[in-house]
């Protein structure tokens, strides 16, 4: 009696679930330190715990009541929206510029402006105290502003060129041919198309201005505690579940950013 399933299919059909496990697993694994996080935020106890002794927003309240905690929640906010304005504007002109622009050194210039990805962030962080220093800009908003610009630029920069290159110069050509001035044509075709990349840079400038903390710790001062520098400094001294309440915060904030833009913009085709 021959087989229902060909050797071939069977070979096949366990492939397909050795793949699937293969990626349930690797979902597990990085989605597990997240759900830990969140489990242990609501415990009861006076420490971080996992599995929690009891269930409690006391850490909730605590946070949220903490002025502490809330001029840094005011503070990463602030430098998030400055950064993130900051790097789109001199990232989506350098990327246009860099992918339209004819000029002699075009490529060592790209290279300059990407260059902070590729070197070690403990590096940068020096050089920046170094700089911010004579400049009397440590232990400011201004000096992390320009800090956290400078290493989130590179991102603006790498997102738009990938939209920029891809632009079609006949599209502004025509706008022109129509009478629109330069300024018009950049503002209702060029900036239209580079839409998907300006908003990726924008996303990855804020994301990596809301995680800063090597540079951070270098150039803030008592005055200047961002949230992840305060996530960072109570868990060296003492780890109650407030730091997993804030982290958990966070997690939050950014499943809602990324659901609005996922739903007005199609964030996911745009990454």
């Amino acid at each position: 009696m021959a087989s229902r399933w060909p050797a071939a299919s069977v070979v096949g059909r366990i492939g397909v679930w050795c793949g699937r496990i293969a990626v349930a697993l690797v979902f597990v694994f990085l989605l597990a330190p997240l759900v830990v996080l969140v489990v242990a935020s609501f415990n009861a106890a006076d420490s971080v715990a996992f599995p929690p002794s009891g269930f409690s927003l006391r850490w909730y309240s605590s946070v949220l009541s903490s002025r502490d905690w809330l001029v840094s929640f005011q503070l990463s906010g602030l430098l998030l929206v400055s950064v993130v304005l900051t790097t789109v504007v001199l990232g989506t002109a350098a990327a246009y510029g860099l992918a339209r622009g004819t000029f002699p050194g075009r490529g060592v210039l790209s290279g300059i402006a990407l260059s902070p990805l590729l070197v070690p962030e403990i590096i940068v962080a020096l050089g920046l105290l170094y700089y911010l220093q004579g400049l009397h800009l440590t232990n400011t908003i201004t000096g992390l502003w320009l800090a956290h610009s400078l290493i989130a630029l590179p991102y603006v920069v790498r997102a738009t060129l990938v939209s920029a290159a891809g632009l079609d110069p006949t599209l502004e050509r025509a706008a022109a041919s129509l009478g629109a001035g330069r300024a018009r044509v950049f503002r209702t075709v060029t900036l239209p198309l580079l839409r998907p990349g300006i908003i990726a840079g924008a996303v990855f400038a804020a994301v990596t201005s809301l995680g800063e903390v090597a540079i951070t710790a270098l150039v803030a001062g008592a005055n200047t505690t961002t949230v992840p520098l305060r996530i960072y400094s109570a868990v060296q001294f003492e780890l109650d579940p407030s730091v997993a309440a804030v982290s958990t915060l966070l997690l939050l904030v950014s499943v809602v950013v990324m659901l609005v833009l996922e739903r007005f913009v199609r964030l996911s085709e745009l990454l």
